[in-house]
């Protein structure tokens, strides 16, 4: 089969290569996917160098060619959608057929297209790791008891800010606060949050959100841009006893004596120290296999909307444009995807 195997040239613009490797086979409890449409991510940019290319997708949406001899939940010809183990050197999803867990596959529903499929695995498990295990809030399929949770979100027009505002909405939380830039009409046009604040030529972020809280004791942040001075007006308004939560590694010192947790997604498959301990990681498994079915769930019912999406031409020959846009923070709130088969030489 055919995949896309990218990496960094000298001057730091990624480069790709169609290559010809064989079809990946599924593990015990994997299934493999003959992928239709790859979604694209910043980190597929982030996590490659210039000395090894490598097939960095992770987002699959397609149909289940075989699967794993542990899997009773999916069969072939099933339309999936699917997160691929991340940093692995096999089975991406810039490829023909991809491979992933069981645990992170989910059904799609008919009247759902495979290229909005593709727009969803990376950012929904990132944002249920983030939400409902590193800051422990109430998941939406918990029942509610006392007042509303307050939830402060930075970088609502992110694609995982703006799936953590979904999800947000779905859990009940409120008052529901982004900070958010361009494109923010999207969140306005679909009633995302309560309060929209601009951090554009904006000195006063921490005060804002401090008044839209009302005297409310905030207890847990999350920060979807994770770069700085994005932290520190969360952090400002936290309490002692507060939990701020993020994408990325911060290291700059935040008001108060928070910190910064680094909600890492790939914990859903396996450990990443320093990122995430074995325990945190067995309870991550645990978690994305019934999230997956949740996900399922909100998709059939149509209470979940995926992005605005742009198709890149030529299939896997236009990622690697594609990731020099993300990478040069020239695509806002819409997902980038590509279908396999408008790739030149397949």
């Amino acid at each position: 089969m055919k995949e896309l195997q990218v990496k960094n040239d000298a001057n730091g613009k990624v480069v790709g290569q169609l290559v010809e490797v064989p079809i990946p086979t599924p593990g015990p409890n994997d299934v493999l996917i003959k992928v239709a449409v790859t979604g694209t991510n910043p980190k597929d940019w982030k996590y490659i160098n210039t000395e090894k290319a490598f097939n960095s997708g992770d987002d699959i949406a397609g149909t289940v060619e075989s699967v794993g001899e542990n899997v009773p939940s999916f069969r072939p010809g099933d339309r999936v959608a699917a997160f691929h183990v991340m940093l692995t050197q096999t089975g991406g999803s810039f490829a023909e057929y991809a491979v992933a867990p069981a645990t992170t596959t989910f059904h799609i529903p008919r009247n759902l297209s495979f290229e909005d499929a593709a727009t969803i695995p990376l950012v929904a498990y990132t944002v249920g790791i983030a939400l409902y295990q590193d800051l422990a809030l109430p998941a939406p399929w918990a029942r509610k008891d006392g007042e509303p949770v307050p939830l402060v979100v930075y970088g609502g027009t992110t694609s995982v800010g703006l799936t953590a505002l979904k999800f947000a909405r779905l859990s009940g939380f409120s008052p529901l606060i982004t900070i958010a830039g361009g494109s923010k009409d999207v969140i306005a046009r679909d009633n995302l949050a309560d309060v929209i604040i601009d951090y554009r030529n904006n000195p006063n972020i921490a005060e804002e959100i401090k008044k839209a809280l009302n005297r409310k004791e905030l207890l847990h942040a999350f920060d979807a841009f994770s770069e700085s001075p994005s932290a520190e007006p969360l952090a400002a308004n936290l309490s002692p006893k507060g939990k701020l939560v993020g994408i990325l590694p911060y290291k700059q010192e935040l008001p108060n004596g928070h910190k910064l947790k680094f909600a890492y997604v790939g914990s859903g498959h396996q450990v990443y120290p320093p990122y995430n301990t074995e325990e945190e990681s067995k309870a991550d498994q645990d978690f994305v296999q019934v999230f997956s079915s949740y996900l399922e769930k909100i998709l059939r019912e149509g209470r979940f909307k995926t992005h605005p999406i742009e198709v890149l031409p030529g299939g896997l020959n236009g990622i690697p444009e594609g990731l020099n846009r993300l990478k040069q923070q020239k695509v806002k709130a819409s997902k980038l995807v590509a279908r396999i088969a408008e790739t030149q030489g397949l």
